[in-house]
């Protein structure tokens, strides 16, 4: 916080993170529209997708794009995996959307991609030059429980030890096998979406970091996209996959991003440090050399605060 109000101070705004990426709203770092940055992907890397029209009917529309269930929904307005949501049938998917309608806001309805892993990957590309890179690669383990072949599913998610687990979310996502026993040594995966406030855990995979992963990465973006600093949340069978170019991007998100590699439970205290600190100096230095290449104006202080209580309310009303 000391170091975003010393930046604020030094280029005289509080928006100046927006410099680091000037194609999408503020940076992506208040509130972001999703589909800004969906739109400039190439669609080879994304998946099915479409912003909910409450005036059409949901089957006709998921028709109509494509989809089959299961489906993901969320915010278009993204922070830190708010309200998304898998929704296994059209009942789901229908119940889910008739609370959502009561927010006013704009939702996505996302085809599920099915692989191994997801990951989360960090990417930089300096303004003006060919340098660029990866600074955090994590790999996202989501929350599962292990059937002892005596307690019930409900039994084992009350014991299961995590103290990020939305664990009323989780037994109601359960409800209908919440009384069945799984047999001993049975894997049981609670949820699917890889989100820290739901239970999911981090795992550092930098020792993976090279040169194959940068340029995969490097590749979904050019220099006329004008998004210099992000993180690319990916599904793929493996990193070998990343690196021939095989995954799908499922998030994109901007300067609100951080590297969730510090998350893992192995990565000491002054590692973390380290970490941030060089995540931020990043940050101001690929807005100076933005700066310098173009005559690029801040957005104005007002609408930057008016945008992070846009957020704030947003929040709020989210429905678990």
């Amino acid at each position: 916080m000391v170091y975003v109000l010393y930046n604020a101070i030094k280029y005289r705004s509080l928006t100046f993170f927006s410099a680091c990426n000037p194609a999408l709203s503020f940076g992506g770092m208040l509130a972001d529209d999703k589909t800004e940055a969906y739109n400039i992907i190439p669609k080879i890397y994304l998946p099915l997708m479409f912003l909910y029209d409450h005036k059409v009917d949901l089957q006709i529309q998921i028709d109509q794009h494509g989809l089959e269930f299961p489906v993901i929904v969320k915010p278009n307005m993204g922070y830190k995996g708010f309200a998304v949501r898998e929704c296994r049938n059209l009942s789901e998917l229908e119940a889910y959307i008739y609370r959502l309608e009561l927010t006013d806001k704009e939702w996505l309805i996302q085809e599920y991609i099915d692989k191994k892993c997801e990951y989360s990957i960090m990417y930089y590309c300096i303004p003006g030059t060919n340098n660029f890179g990866v600074t955090s690669i994590c790999k996202k383990e989501y929350p599962c429980i292990v059937g002892d072949g005596r307690s019930t599913i409900s039994q084992l998610i009350d014991q299961y030890e995590n103290a990020f687990v939305n664990k009323d979310y989780i037994n109601r996502k359960w409800e209908s096998k919440r009384n069945e026993v799984p047999k001993k040594g049975n894997e049981i995966q609670l949820h699917r979406i890889g989100n820290y406030n739901r239970g999911s855990k981090f795992h550092s995979q930098m020792n993976e970091n090279d040169e194959y992963i940068s340029t995969a990465m490097h590749n979904v973006f050019n220099r006329k996209k004008e998004i210099y600093f992000c993180r690319l949340d990916i599904k793929a069978d493996s990193l070998d996959e990343v690196r021939n170019g095989n995954f799908k991007i499922i998030e994109i998100n901007g300067a609100k991003s951080e590297p969730l590699h510090i998350y893992d439970s192995e990565c000491g205290f002054w590692n973390r440090i380290r970490a941030v600190r060089k995540h931020w100096k990043l940050m101001t230095n690929i807005v100076d050399k933005r700066r310098k290449i173009g005559n690029y104006q801040f957005p104005g202080n007002i609408e930057g605060l008016r945008s992070l209580l846009a957020v704030k309310r947003g929040v709020k009303i989210v429905p678990n």
